[in-house]
């Protein structure tokens, strides 16, 4: 589950260069990002914040605020706790769990609140529960629960309310669900699912906006099935024995409405298909038999797009392509046939931006390549085959910040680096060409406007970043204004407005201001001073709008009118 080129069509020469390159200790990495201006929107360059000996975002991140926490390893010390705001500044070893060389190996980070839970090890807990509020005296233990140093192993990390669920074994029940608040005395064993010393291994935890989480685990007598929880011992049951006498095995749980989940599931008889539950028995049913009788559908990639779930499924003679459920069998179907009869188009990295479901397909002419859709047929379209011909574009995650999506993509002449889109052609971007040849970059998380990226320079884990939002913002000038008659501004003179170099194609507004405030009905070029304005200062603010971008104003500096 999910829960989520060749140069820009920018015709504007304003440009700005990029970020100075660090000296990180681990190498002087001659990026050239100070040497030479972005490409595109030059107000939003690349900013390379460190490089480390060792870095992985598969280990885990959590956006906490508009920084991001993260596991890494720097050029003293082992794998600790690190914080970026995608800045040099503001990108630090947090704390030290293990002092000295050692390793604290931090991993599944979970933003709980304004919270973030992972797991660590420590030589006298073992790998337990820890939390942060961003601070290294917030930096704590949050629960020890195995036994001595053996350590519980806590797996699965998930948001349900103002708790975290999670999986982990305390040495006398097994792999078994838990809860936490954050203290050794609000840290609970959920349900003993499979009683005694074996486990459960309840996996697939997720979360729904009514504060109910969904998971599946095993017991005898019953296999694999669907649980529930609200977090609390009381409130954890099996929600539904799906295949009697079998494993129901749900997998792919994925929240749609608002207390409600849709998954896979073989109920013995129709094979593995759709199925919805909204946590109670009656409520967990089938939603659509799209292989008829006891054969499978394969389904993958389930992930929540704004009130639908999007996933890749096969039918009966065709390759698995892109479907769309709102959790009901009228509203589940094909979205679109992109490879259609038998091929398939590898629909992967479904990602929610804005409502609108990215992705990545595979086609035979195209390669793997950014796609975007609406849930409807015409509304599924190619952004852009940013490797032309047969060749993958895209290799890595998409990651969405607000309307835009980032990603690292691929040309044969820059290899693999920084892009952006605002889902059209014109608008699917690479930022910069980094460094010559390919930089393996890919972007892993969005906090705020800035989205990080991670990639390998001089043979060193590299974290760069990207303001995503104020590279899709038009590029503005500050107006000035001029006396048309000349001399100074009194009543009865008008003032002119020059609105300056702004984006090409950007349509502009204008809108007259009295001490800041908007003067009624003053839009025009022009604006004739009034006796209302005796003493004031009068200045202008102009509006630019673009479609696919985020609008921006600049003012003026104001005008004083004479009194007499």
């Amino acid at each position: 589950m999910r829960n989520t080129p060749t140069p820009t069509t920018r015709t504007t020469t304003r440009t700005t260069a990029g970020a100075a390159v660090v000296a990180l200790g681990i190498a002087t990495l001659a990026l050239g990002l100070g040497s030479a201006p972005a490409q595109a929107h030059g107000n939003a360059p690349v900013v390379l914040a460190r490089s480390f000996a060792s870095m992985d975002p598969e280990s885990g991140v959590a956006a906490l605020g508009d920084r991001v926490l993260f596991a890494a390893q720097g050029e003293t010390g082992g794998h600790e706790l690190w914080v970026t705001d995608g800045t040099p500044a503001g990108t630090k070893r947090l704390k030290d769990i293990v002092p000295g060389a050692g390793s604290s190996n931090p991993g599944e980070l979970t933003r709980v609140g304004n919270r973030v839970y992972f797991a660590a090890t420590t030589p006298s807990e073992g790998r337990e529960l820890w939390l942060t509020d961003g601070t290294a005296a917030g930096t704590r233990l949050a629960a020890n629960i195995g036994p001595n140093a053996a350590g519980s192993n806590p797996t699965g990390l998930t948001a349900v309310g103002s708790r975290v669920v999670f999986r982990a074994d305390d040495g006398t029940h097994g792999v078994e669900p838990w809860s936490s608040a954050g203290t050794q005395a609000t840290s609970t064993l959920l349900k003993d699912v499979q009683v005694g010393g074996a486990s459960s291994n309840a996996v697939d935890i997720t979360a729904t906006p009514s504060g109910t989480a969904f998971f599946s685990a095993f017991a005898l007598g019953s296999g694999t099935e669907l649980y529930r929880t609200n977090g609390t011992p009381a409130g954890t049951a099996l929600v539904e024995n799906i295949q009697a006498g079998g494993s129901g095995a749900p997998q792919d749980i994925t929240p749609i409405g608002s207390g409600s989940v849709v998954f896979s599931a073989d109920d013995g008889e129709l094979g593995r298909e759709l199925w919805r539950s909204d946590g109670t028995a009656s409520g967990t049913t089938i939603v659509e038999d799209v292989t008829p009788g006891v054969g499978s559908s394969s389904l993958s990639e389930l992930t929540r797009v704004g009130s639908r779930v999007f996933y890749a499924s096969t039918t009966p003679g065709q390759g698995a392509e892109l479907f769309a459920t709102n959790g009901t069998k009228a509203g589940t179907g094909l979205v679109k046939d992109l490879a259609p009869g038998a091929q398939a188009s590898f629909v992967d990295a479904i990602t929610d931006v804005a409502g609108v479901a990215y992705f990545t397909a595979d086609l035979p002419g195209t390669g793997r390549e950014l796609w975007r859709s609406n849930g409807t047929a015409a509304g599924t379209r190619l952004v852009r085959d940013i490797a032309p011909g047969a060749a993958d574009g895209i290799l890595g995650p998409l990651v969405a910040d607000g309307r835009f999506v980032a990603f690292g993509a691929t040309t044969p002449t820059t290899g693999r680096e920084p892009w952006v889109s605002n889902g059209t052609a014109a608008g699917t971007a690479r930022v910069k060409d980094v460094r010559p040849g390919d930089t393996q970059v890919q972007a892993f998380v969005a906090a705020g406007p800035t989205v990080l990226y991670h990639g390998v320079v001089e043979g060193s884990s590299t974290i760069f970043s990207v303001d995503v939002q104020r590279y899709f913002t038009v590029d503005a000038a500050k107006p000035t204004t001029t006396v048309v008659e000349g001399g100074t501004p009194q009543v009865g003179k008008r003032l002119k407005v020059t609105v300056g170099a702004w984006e090409t194609g950007a349509k502009l507004t204008v809108r007259w201001l009295r001490a800041g405030a908007p003067i009624p009905g003053a839009t025009g070029t022009t604006y004739r001073l009034t006796p209302k304005d005796r003493g004031k200062r009068v200045s202008v603010r102009v509006t630019g709008t673009l479609a696919g971008h985020n609008p921006a104003s600049a003012t003026s500096l104001g005008r004083r009118v004479l009194k007499g």
